[in-house]
């Protein structure tokens, strides 16, 4: 009976993984005879070198260029309050737009007509064509920043590993078969994730600052808040003129003359200062989604998981669940 519910799970270094009563049943015989801790040890050493394994894979994962950018599941996006921002910009462009073009119709018109602010009219129009130039550098902005903020988390992800080993080190043999038996399908990321946010993240913040620092990130998102918090401001004093031209005794007795494009529009100005601690924090999000992909991985076919592996990691693994195996015989 071991020696069919071990062979695929020892394969992968995560012995008894696959079924739930397999630590009773294994400690149970291991007591019958057999040394509880020498035994026990050798399976929660698998469990280690399957998580280290596991860990160096992540990390070289998203420390390639495009391993956080190109992968959807992880990629860093802007906080909430831009992408909050980015949607106002488009609404607003989407009035702004026909504004300008409503402006230059009736442009001609204007200029032979008593009785309006020409100056006030020939400035809202200008202003209405410099401010959708700006609502589109807007998403050119934001399309650096992104790149900028996925780049450092890359360099970054290398110094996970160190951590994460340590911490790996340190699991004793209860916590190993704890985990090993457990129907959470990333116990153990969880488990390492208590264990190493805070190092990984007082380790990864001057990485992530440093990097940030070499590209002109800082300035992107200064200009991107900036430029959005000027473009709320134009904005309304674009509809001020709006509502102030329709109430002109000359323009409401001609129906032409009129202007009704633009409407009220609900938004927050952008307070976030600075993106490194937000970029830290999606940076070890992203991280251990990686890992706990790879926990998922070992648990779904441990046997398919092995056939990757190098084989003198396989021998490795073979060796430490050897004595496992003898046990049936």
């Amino acid at each position: 009976m071991y020696k069919k519910m071990i062979s695929g799970a020892m394969s992968a270094g995560v012995a008894i993984l696959l079924a739930s009563c397999s630590v009773d049943d294994f400690l149970a015989t291991a007591t019958a005879g057999n040394s509880d801790t020498t035994v026990s040890g050798k399976v929660v050493l698998g469990l280690k070198t399957a998580l280290k394994l596991g860990i160096d894979s992540s990390s070289l994962s998203a420390s390639k260029i495009n391993g956080y950018l190109a992968n959807k599941a992880i990629k860093i996006l802007l906080p909430q309050e831009a992408e909050q921002a980015l949607a106002t910009a488009e609404k607003i462009g989407g009035y702004v737009a026909p504004f300008k073009n409503d402006l230059q119709a009736i442009q001609e018109v204007v200029d032979f007509t008593g009785g309006v602010d020409q100056n006030a009219f020939q400035s809202n129009l200008s202003n209405s064509g410099s401010l959708l130039t700006e609502l589109a550098g807007l998403e050119h902005l934001s399309d650096s920043l992104i790149l900028y903020m996925n780049r450092a988390a890359e360099y970054a992800a290398p110094r996970s590993v160190p951590i994460f080993k340590n911490a790996i080190t340190s699991i004793t043999i209860t916590d190993g078969l704890s985990l090993l038996n457990s129907s959470d399908s990333t116990a153990a990321t969880s488990f390492l994730s208590v264990r190493t946010f805070d190092p990984l993240k007082t380790s990864y913040t001057p990485i992530v600052d440093s990097t940030l620092s070499l590209v002109p990130l800082t300035k992107y998102w200064g200009d991107f808040r900036t430029t959005y918090n000027s473009v709320l401001s134009r904005y309304n004093g674009l509809l001020a003129f709006q509502t102030a031209w329709n109430k002109n005794a000359v323009v409401a007795s001609i129906s032409d003359l009129q202007v009704n494009a633009l409407k009220p529009v609900v938004y927050d100005s952008i307070r976030t200062e600075s993106l490194g601690a937000w970029t830290t924090g999606k940076a070890l999000g992203g991280l251990f989604y990686l890992v706990g992909q790879e926990e998922k991985d070992i648990r779904r076919d441990p046997f398919a998981y092995i056939k990757s592996l190098a084989s003198d990691i396989s021998d490795l693994l073979g060796e430490v669940f050897g004595e496992i195996m003898k046990m049936d015989k």
